[in-house]
């Protein structure tokens, strides 16, 4: 069996106050996971305020991963690094070959679920994990819970200890952002355009939902979309701390979520993305379109994966957490929109690191909403980008608002 190791390091540190260890086996020494993480000691270094440290942000799958496992091709990258978030992308990361991947979250709740997933991947088969994550309906995730407590960090067993509604509930939609889903978007769905949204999702080929789409443009609900994807709505309603905090004031958000929604089901079927089912219904409606964690062939490779691949399951920020990691260590990065929650100088201090500790030709896919930051001169020299993948990944990628930076490390 796989090793798992839940860490925390502290995210407050400087440059320098933790050098780089001289092997891997220095990340076990590099913390305790029953140690909890400090409040933010300078919060313009990581932009997240403490109050959103301790509940889950995003808990099923907010991204489409099918971008990063193109970008990284990890059936030929031995280790990895991605931000851990739901834990969906890495999932869908190790099961091609990877001998050891890095979870990195600064929220130590995220990894907690990210923990709690693992457990359940490798204990339960696919039908009981569908019923304890929420897919199903169950009455039993309690005692699930139960079984699988042992297999957790004393940090995730506590988290869920003094929160069982998760559980009960199904924790895969108790994120903020799958509330905000299903409370708001999905509400407005149901209240305004039912049978519209229905129609939507029974298409089977294009020119059959390019013939329906006109009539997303009735006047009251685009009123109402135009309300929800508003920056204030947005940020009240969701609790999302960083979404938008480095986009140009003059972008009106609500203008480019609808533009860019209207311009991806122009040319893909919206019953094949799992997000778009999750927003317009707060759930997923049809287990053949979900992430590939939760699809049972997905869920077999995955399983048989976590037998061999080395899991290392971290708290703390990207920065501080590869600069425990040796020089020349990975083959690739999967920074997922790190830059809305950095200051400058943070993200300038992780891509420094990112840039030791890649092996020679390693690969960086890193999104950024609506906007990528550029990177600083010394760093954008190293990096060789592919601009035909850039493009390609914006315009298909499910989650429909991100920008790409898809590169390789010289």
């Amino acid at each position: 069996m796989s090793d798992t190791l839940s860490l925390n390091v502290d995210d407050t540190s400087e440059p320098g106050d933790m050098a780089p260890s001289g092997s891997a086996s220095a990340l076990v020494l590099a913390g305790c996971d029953a140690v909890p993480p400090r409040p933010m000691e300078k919060p313009g270094r990581v932009i997240l305020w403490h109050r959103y440290r301790e509940r889950i942000s995003y808990s099923s799958c907010n991204e489409d991963s099918g971008s990063e496992v193109q970008v990284l091709n990890p059936h030929a990258s031995k280790r990895l690094v991605a931000i851990c978030a739901s834990g969906g992308r890495v999932l869908n990361l190790l099961q091609d070959g990877a001998e050891e991947v890095w979870a990195v979250d600064v929220n130590p709740a995220q990894t907690h679920l990210f923990e709690l997933k693992l457990a359940g991947l490798r204990t339960l088969d696919h039908a009981d994990f569908l019923s304890f994550m929420g897919v199903r309906a169950s009455q039993r995730r309690l005692d699930v819970y139960d079984s699988l407590r042992p297999a957790l960090s004393h940090g995730a067993r506590a988290y869920f200890d003094n929160k069982p509604f998760l559980v009960e509930r199904g924790v895969l939609y108790q994120g903020s952002l799958e509330r905000f889903f299903s409370r708001y978007v999905a509400t407005a769905t149901r209240l305004l355009r039912p049978r519209w949204v229905r129609r939507l999702f029974s298409c089977t080929d294009l020119a059959e939902q390019r013939r329906l789409l006109p009539g997303w443009h009735g006047p009251l609900w685009r009123l109402v979309a135009k309300t929800i994807c508003r920056r204030s709505f947005f940020s009240f309603f969701s609790h999302e701390p960083g979404f938008w905090r480095f986009l140009p004031p003059e972008l009106k958000l609500h203008e480019r979520i609808l533009g860019n929604i209207e311009r991806y089901l122009d040319h893909h079927l919206a019953r094949d993305n799992h997000l778009l089912w999750l927003a317009f219904f707060g759930r997923y409606g049809d287990e053949r379109v979900m992430p590939e964690y939760l699809c049972e062939d997905g869920f077999a490779r995955i399983k048989h994966a976590l037998e061999s691949v080395r899991v290392n399951v971290v708290n703390g920020d990207m920065a501080s957490v590869l600069r425990t990691a040796p020089s020349q260590y990975f083959d690739g990065y999967s920074l997922s929109d790190i830059s809305a929650y950095l200051s400058h100088e943070a993200f300038g201090e992780t891509i420094e690191q990112v840039v030791r500790t890649a092996r020679p030709r390693a690969r960086l896919c890193s999104r950024g909403v609506f906007y990528h930051r550029p990177f600083l001169p010394e760093h954008a020299s190293r990096l060789t980008h592919d601009p035909a993948i850039e493009q390609q990944l914006e315009f298909d990628d499910h989650a429909m608002v991100h920008s790409f930076a898809a590169a390789e490390i010289q």
